[in-house]
């Protein structure tokens, strides 16, 4: 064996080899060898994608609440004060303390903010998600409109059980993708969208199936038809509910519970 190797080597190695022995010798290894080097590569990728997934189900498992009337009073108050003034400028408040509330610190989400300017003012659609495997493009939205200001404490309520729900499922892992979103109604950005038609568009400029959208708060029949447009309900078959308005932290807590128990 040794020395049918050593004449192998020889032959390459010797200065009166061909060097067309070479150029073959070239150009069957180093393809070979980019395609080893390739498969690695992916191996160690995808390896260390898992892992970072690992980690960030597990620190936002570790971040879950139950669903309690204290949390959402403890909600409902703070969004109490921050809904206090009757200007627009609510809107973009409203937008940063869910943001900042649902964060990866928070909550373990990573929110996504859909920034664009009403006039001067700047507001946002903000979401977040709990991403699905392997039907991550088939998304269920609880949606959480908010802006009109004589149905404000109803909308404290959802925009209070929309995060509850969202803390109480943090971590969760599921087949298709469940996104929270809360948008602001009565503005749009400078070419006339409003915000609902700016969220509908993202999702379909992604490439994403909307299954279904769930409204808090017992939205009018306005609002309701801006949400049906938004998601192209009779194109996509898109299918909108609406769940009942609550007034009550119980009621909120009872409605969120046989929410989540259904999702």
């Amino acid at each position: 064996m040794n020395t049918a190797r050593g004449l192998l080597l020889q032959t390459f190695l010797s200065p009166m080899s061909s060097p067309g022995r070479f150029i073959r010798f070239a150009l069957i290894m180093f393809p070979l060898g980019l395609v080893i080097t390739s498969i690695a590569s992916f191996g160690i990728w995808w390896w260390k994608r898992t892992q970072v997934e690992e980690r960030s189900y597990g620190y936002a498992l570790a971040l879950r609440r139950e669903m309690t009337v204290q949390a959402l009073d403890r909600y409902t108050s703070i969004l109490r004060e921050v809904m206090q003034p009757e200007g627009l400028e609510r809107l973009a408040a409203v937008a940063s303390f869910v943001d900042s509330s649902m964060s990866a610190e928070n909550m373990g989400y990573d929110p996504r903010r859909d920034r664009f300017f009403h006039g001067s003012l700047e507001v946002s659609n903000v979401e977040a998600e709990i991403t699905g495997k392997p039907r991550w493009q088939e998304i269920t939205l609880v949606l959480a409109p908010y802006g009109d200001l004589p149905r404000k404490e109803i909308e404290i309520q959802a925009l209070a059980g929309l995060m509850s729900l969202g803390h109480a499922m943090a971590g969760e892992r599921r087949e298709g993708t469940l996104r929270f979103a809360a948008v602001p109604l009565g503005i749009s950005d400078a070419n006339g969208q409003s915000a609902m038609e700016r969220l509908g568009a993202a999702m379909f400029g992604r490439s994403e199936r909307v299954m279904r959208v769930i409204t808090l708060g017992g939205v009018g029949e306005e609002v309701l038809n801006q949400i049906r447009n938004a998601f192209r309900a009779d194109q996509s078959g898109t299918v909108i509910e609406v769940l009942p308005a609550t007034t009550s932290l119980e009621s909120t807590l009872q409605s969120m519970k046989a929410l989540k128990a259904r999702l």
